[in-house]
């Protein structure tokens, strides 16, 4: 079983008291961090701590969903020197910008791994795989297969047959949806309302769809109700602290 933490669930800013992108995904043999925004780190805490976390993987390099790597860094550090933590910590983390990548390792404390939509890595028994989605820099959309069960998280996209492919079946596929449909942005932002997110679990045949990436604002009410009406059944909308069993 795969055990998936809301850490934080808006954007592209937090909500008060709330957290940006990030999502603590764990199976029997450990943690994977997918993603860490603003007030991500200090939330993983709550749940495991920094010598349990085996891996990051960064979807791309918005601030919203990559602000809390500097804190993460030095979390990292301190628990090495002071004997809490032995090993260091790989960032799995989209290739492009180039710039953007250099800037992950951190002395010997943290490495970093580059991801493309080719790369397939096993991690805490999950196999992930990723495809490009369609976004204003670099994105990758996220699959992790663990014991014959799928998840799947968009990571920030527009319509993208990529995606599509990427979470065609998936058991649980955690999407963005930044807009009602009525407030849909240029397309080259790459982003998606919930409408179109509920019409895209509905032609793949998703088993459970699940709500993200939040403007604050939003009334989430109106967000569920759009989705469902075309997915055509309940549809989950991300909390901070929730916890999904997949």
């Amino acid at each position: 079983m795969m055990k998936l933490r809301i850490l934080g669930e808006t954007g592209p800013y937090p909500a008060p008291g709330g957290a940006t992108t990030g999502y603590l995904l764990s199976t029997e043999e450990g943690n994977v961090l997918i993603d860490c925004g603003s007030a991500v780190f200090a939330e993983m805490t709550r749940h495991i701590g920094i010598a349990d976390l085996d891996a990051v993987i960064i979807t791309h390099h918005h601030a919203d969903h990559v602000s809390d790597i500097p804190v993460l860094r030095y979390g990292i550090m301190i628990q090495r020197l002071h004997g809490g933590r032995k090993d260091p910590l790989t960032i799995y983390a989209n290739k492009e910008p180039a710039a953007d990548f250099q800037e992950l390792p951190f002395l010997e404390h943290v490495q970093a791994s580059p991801l493309d939509a080719e790369t397939e890595i096993e991690l805490c028994g999950m196999k992930f795989t990723f495809a490009n989605t369609k976004h204003a820099i670099p994105c990758l959309a996220v699959s992790a297969e663990y014991k014959g069960k799928r998840f799947v998280f968009s990571g920030d996209s527009g319509l993208s047959e990529s995606l599509e492919q990427l979470a065609a079946g998936a058991d649980f596929f955690l999407c963005e949806a930044s807009w009602l449909h009525k407030d849909k942005g240029p397309d080259q932002i790459g982003h998606l309302t919930a409408k179109e997110v509920g019409e895209i679990g509905k032609r793949v045949g998703v088993k459970t769809l699940c709500l993200t990436h939040i403007y604050p604002d939003y009334d989430r009410s109106l967000l569920k109700a759009e989705a469902e009406a075309e997915f055509g059944r309940d549809v989950l909308v991300a909390e901070k602290g929730a916890v999904y069993e997949i």
